[in-house]
C-alpha cells in the first residue's frame, strides 16, 4: 500500500511545481542565454561594433583596466552639472544654480570646471556643454545652466559612452552578486518591480511617473553622496575612494523603439533639448 504523502511533502512538491512553472523549459516567457546574446548583438550593431572583432577585443580588454575609461566623457560633464546644482557658491538665495561669468573670480565657469573636472580644459568643456545644449550664454555673456543631467540620446557620441557605461556597470553588479554569498552584506542592492499583465495603454503614464519620481530619487541620492563625501573627509589625504553609480531603468517586453535620428556631432544643429536624461 502506497504511503500517503505528508503535509510537508505536499508543500515541498507544490513549491517545486511552482518553481518549475516559473523557470522550467516550458515557460515561453523565460529568458534564455540565446535571448541575451541576440539583444546584445542588436545593441552592438547599433553601436557599430563588429561581432567578428569580439575575440580580439576581449583579449585586449583583459590586459587593461576597464573602469575609468568608459565613464570619462559623460562623467566629466555630469560632474560639472552636478557641482553647479550643489556647490553653495554657485547657487542663488533660493538654492537654484546662478548664472556665472565665464572666467575671473569665483563664481565663474572656469573656477567651477577646475573644481569639478580638474585637468580638463575649461574652454573646451564650455564648448562641449554649449554644443549639447546643457548651457547657454545670455546677453551679458554669463553662462546659464539648462539641465542637471544630459539628454544623452540626443547625441551619438554621448549616447555610446552612456550605453557602454550602463551595460558595463549593470553586468559587473550582476556578476558580483552571483559570486558573493547571498546572505552576506557584500551583496549590492538589485531589485525589480515586475508585472506580466500590465495594460499597454498605461505605459505612457508609467513613463511620465517614473521619469518624474525617478529623477527626484536619483537627485536625492546624488545630493546625499555629495554631502557624505564632504562630511566624511572627502578631502582627507589617503582616504579610500570608490566610483559609485545608482541607476533606474524601465524595461518593456517586446518594445521596439522607432528609429530616431541622433545628432551628428560633425554637423551643426540648432535643435537642442533641456529634457533630463
Amino acid at each position: 500500500m502506497a504511503m500517503r504523502p505528508s503535509s510537508s511533502n505536499k508543500k515541498s512538491s507544490n513549491k517545486t511545481k511552482a518553481l518549475g512553472r516559473i523557470r522550467g523549459p516550458d515557460n515561453k516567457r523565460a529568458v534564455t542565454p540565446d535571448n541575451v546574446i541576440a539583444v546584445l548583438l542588436e545593441l552592438f550593431a547599433q553601436l557599430q561594433i563588429d561581432p567578428t572583432q569580439f575575440s580580439s577585443r576581449v583579449k585586449s580588454a583583459s590586459k587593461s583596466s576597464l573602469s575609468g575609461r568608459l565613464y570619462s566623457h559623460t562623467a566629466t560633464i555630469g560632474e560639472v552639472l552636478t557641482a553647479w546644482h550643489q556647490n553653495p557658491e554657485y547657487l542663488d538665495s533660493v538654492g537654484n544654480p546662478s548664472p556665472i561669468r565665464i572666467r575671473g573670480r569665483t563664481p565663474s565657469f572656469f573656477g567651477l570646471a577646475s573644481l569639478a573636472a580638474p585637468g580638463i580644459d575649461p574652454a573646451a568643456l564650455l564648448i562641449e556643454l554649449k554644443r549639447l545644449g546643457a548651457v547657454t550664454l545670455d546677453r551679458s555673456k554669463r553662462v546659464r545652466v539648462n539641465m542637471r543631467s544630459l539628454p544623452v540620446y540626443m547625441d551619438r557620441d554621448v549616447a555610446i559612452h552612456y550605453t557602454l557605461t550602463s551595460l558595463h556597470n549593470y553586468i559587473t553588479t550582476l556578476r558580483h552578486n552571483l559570486q558573493s554569498d547571498p546572505t552576506n552584506s557584500d551583496q549590492l542592492f538589485h531589485r525589480i518591480a515586475w508585472n506580466d499583465s500590465f495594460d499597454r495603454s498605461l505605459i505612457p503614464a508609467l513613463k511620465i511617473k517614473l521619469r518624474r519620481q525617478g529623477q527626484s530619487f536619483l537627485e536625492s541620492f546624488d545630493n546625499w553622496m555629495a554631502r557624505k563625501a564632504k562630511s566624511a573627509g572627502g578631502e582627507r589625504e589617503g582616504a579610500k575612494r570608490a566610483q559609485i553609480s545608482i541607476g533606474i531603468y524601465l524595461a518593456v517586453d517586446g518594445a521596439r523603439a522607432p528609429k530616431l535620428k541622433l545628432i551628428d556631432p560633425k554637423k551643426p544643429s540648432s535643435r537642442r533639448s533641456s529634457t533630463f536624461a
